[in-house]
This record gives C-alpha cells, structure tokens and sequence, in this order.
C-alpha cells in the first residue's frame, strides 16, 4: 500500500475507516435535515379547515350505531 503523509499498511487502513466513517456520518446527517424539512413542509400544507378547530361536520361521526332486531 502506498504511503500518504508518512501512513502505510495498518495506519492507512484505520485513516480510511475514519475517513469513511466521517463522510457516513455527514451523508446521515443530511439525509436527517432533509426529513426536518419535508416534516416542516408537511405540516404548513394541513388545510385551514382541518388546523383551525372547527370539526361541527365531523364532531358525530362514529358515534351512531345502528342496532336491528
């Protein structure tokens, strides 16, 4: 293996790990913004109807049941 900055064999192979660990780490660290952003975008597109409390067209539903004998 050839030597950079004065590393070779087993200190090169633990330099690339570190170095490979450290670009997964970064790559995770994105992947985890973007989810923050797409759950932020999420939430600012739920309709005014839904956020805004008023549920008089859906405050029943579910809570008739029809019995026949």
């Amino acid at each position: 293996m050839p030597d950079v900055n004065g590393l070779s064999g087993p200190g090169m192979d633990y330099a690339s790990e570190v170095y490979k660990a450290s670009l997964a780490k970064s790559a995770q660290q994105q992947e985890g913004q973007q989810d923050l952003e797409l759950l932020a975008r999420a939430v600012e597109s739920i309709t005014p109807a839904a956020s805004s409390g008023s549920h008089a067209t859906t405050d029943n539903l579910g809570q008739n049941i029809n019995i026949n004998v």
